[in-house]
């Protein structure tokens, strides 16, 4: 008999503190949560991008995808936050792997960018060597907030990150016969 067993997939956000900010986490933490589940599917990391230093080599080598979580409206933070993107996060050699959602929240502001404003605004099209995307959070919509989300974990899957694992379960008879075999 086969036993399915699947590692969590880690989620790594990494945004300015704001309250909204908060809201968009909590809210995908909250859709993943299941209390019948002995073994969570997801656990998560937040970070606030630090100019200094960049990001932690231990939590990139067990993150499975990222959320750059950005206020579409603050343009004087986005050119911060894209410097921050390229240069400790995409040119390391930790996250080749990972895929990359920029969600953008406030993007039903009028003076907010639009996603193919983010995207020439941070360079994107030249990211070829990993899978990414842009979206849009509008009005803090619970929707808009987990189809980000969703978009992640899928492609997560899809590009087997963390692949699902198979593993027979052996009885004690089985396991008596094998020691019984190596020992000769």
């Amino acid at each position: 008999m086969f036993k399915r067993t699947k590692p969590p997939k880690h989620i790594l956000f990494i945004g300015e503190k704001s309250e909204t900010r908060d809201y968009i986490v909590d809210v995908i933490k909250e859709s993943v949560k299941d209390p019948k589940e002995k073994i969570p599917t997801h656990t998560f990391s937040l970070e606030e991008p630090d100019y200094e230093s960049g990001l932690r080599e231990a939590l990139l080598k067990k993150t499975d995808g990222t959320v750059f979580l950005i206020n579409s409206t603050k343009t004087k933070e986005l050119s911060r936050i894209k410097e921050y993107l390229w240069e400790y996060f995409v040119w390391n050699e930790a996250t080749k792997n990972i895929p990359v959602l920029i969600a953008s929240y406030n993007a039903d502001k009028a003076i907010a960018l639009t996603s193919s404003e983010i995207i020439e605004a941070y360079s994107l099209i030249r990211l070829t060597d990993r899978l990414w995307n842009v979206m849009e959070i509008h009005e803090n919509k619970t929707e808009d907030i987990l189809s980000c989300f969703n978009w992640l974990d899928d492609y997560i899957e899809v590009l087997g990150i963390k692949p699902k694992m198979l593993k027979k379960k052996e009885s004690s008879k089985l396991k008596a016969k094998k020691s019984k075999r190596e020992k000769k």
